[in-house]
């Protein structure tokens, strides 16, 4: 039966995720490839804000912004790995519904999974805490040239942008040959010839 979350304080929830976490590596994550071996499972900054309990957490497949819901909120109706935008004092950010196995209900947001650039545990801390603390700084307040859709799109090979988007940036764009080989890219030969 899972822990019902909206009644946690910080304190409670941390060191029942690190169990739940615990549990899913040893019984469900063993022999897969992604694990970093130089990672544990650590819940890091674990505080209440806004009328929600939410922190960092860190295993050896991901590092996520782990959100609960506010006393009285009801998430179980959602529709598992649905995505919203949620405004933080220094930015928006997509989060994402999930169900922690042993746990209940969350949102969550990744900044890294896998972890793979991650030489230790340490560094895992440092970045799970910068996030965190610079998501929450109003001070760093930044409105996004890209949208998160252009940013995916880059992320994951296609254009960053529209060719109308680039025409607004660039009033002379290079034009580059349709194929590059990398002896060409190597000695500069991109343009046009």
């Amino acid at each position: 039966m899972n822990q019902s979350t909206h009644v946690l304080s910080a304190q409670e929830a941390a060191p029942l995720l690190e169990t739940c976490f615990t549990k899913i590596l040893h019984e469900n994550m063993q022999g897969i490839n992604i694990l970093n071996h130089e990672l544990d499972v650590e819940a890091v900054e674990f505080q209440e804000w806004n009328g929600r309990v939410m922190g960092m957490m860190i295993t050896p497949w991901f590092v996520s912004l782990i959100i609960l819901p506010k006393a009285g909120e009801n998430w179980e109706g959602g529709r598992l790995g649905e995505k919203e935008n949620m405004s933080f004092p220094s930015r928006n950010c997509e989060i994402m519904l999930n169900e922690i196995e042993g746990f209940g209900f969350c949102k969550t947001h990744s900044i890294y999974s896998p972890c793979t650039d991650l030489p230790n545990q340490e560094s895992a801390r440092i970045a799970a805490a910068m996030f965190l603390r610079n998501l929450l700084d109003e001070t760093k307040r930044v409105d996004p040239t890209y949208s998160e859709e252009q940013i995916a799109r880059y992320l994951e090979k296609e254009d960053m942008v529209h060719q109308e988007e680039l025409k607004k940036q660039f009033s002379d764009p290079i034009e580059l040959k349709k194929e590059v080989n990398r002896r060409d890219l190597i000695r500069g030969k991109v343009r046009k010839s």
